[in-house]
């Protein structure tokens, strides 16, 4: 998506003006943000290699297409580079920024699928529609991303990002913008549904 630069950016953060209860990391991270929101190309390509793998690795979670998490990956950061001049650094990771555009764009993109199916499903003899549908309704229901897809929106991610990227409450806390009593809170209801889906799909395939 950009160059590579010839100069290269200390990131130390030794500004005396930043106060000294922040962390070595958080210096680093804030020295960064500036940096990006001065439209620095070093600056973004450092935040494309730190933190791209992980945009990718959920959006490739969320929708199951290798090619379409690829090319979301590239929107995310594009999206990010148009919106970077009205982040306001608070403390939190730029990268809970980052899964915020993520969810967006993922979202966007699953309606456009959708109007696009319903849109070709008009010209599929209705039989044959209904019988696809069964299927898909089948594949869907039968394997762990299918349960994780029933959750609310918020609990997804929460499971998505707590043990398939195995980030701690407190982490996925500051990655989703929540208090950790929230993320808990979220993971407990998200546990106890996916339960109950899990069972609810083995009597399925029992009966079957």
């Amino acid at each position: 998506m950009l160059s590579k630069a010839d100069k290269q950016i200390e990131w130390d953060g030794s500004s005396a003006s930043i106060g000294r209860a922040q962390s070595a990391a958080d210096l680093a991270e804030q020295a960064l943000v500036d940096a990006a929101r001065s439209l620095d190309e070093a600056a973004w390509e450092e935040m494309y290699r730190r933190y791209a793998e992980r945009i990718y690795a959920y959006l490739q979670f969320r929708l199951r297409d290798q090619h379409v998490a690829e090319d979301l990956t590239a929107d995310v950061f594009v999206r990010a580079l148009a919106g970077i001049e009205g982040y306001v650094w608070r403390g939190t990771p730029i990268l809970a920024w980052l899964y915020r555009i993520a969810h967006n764009v993922a979202a966007d993109y699953r309606k456009k699928a959708a109007r696009e199916m319903q849109h070709r499903a008009t010209d599929i003899p209705r039989e044959i529609a209904d019988g696809q549908d069964r299927v898909d309704a089948v594949d869907e229901q039968t394997d762990m991303l299918g349960a994780v897809r029933t959750l609310t929106e918020d609990q997804q991610q929460v499971i998505i990002l707590r043990f398939y990227h195995e980030m701690s409450n407190v982490e996925v806390a500051r990655a989703v913008g929540k208090s950790e009593g929230a993320v808990k809170a979220l993971q407990s209801r998200a546990l106890r549904s996916l339960r109950r889906v899990l069972a609810e799909q083995g009597d399925v395939m029992r009966s079957a």
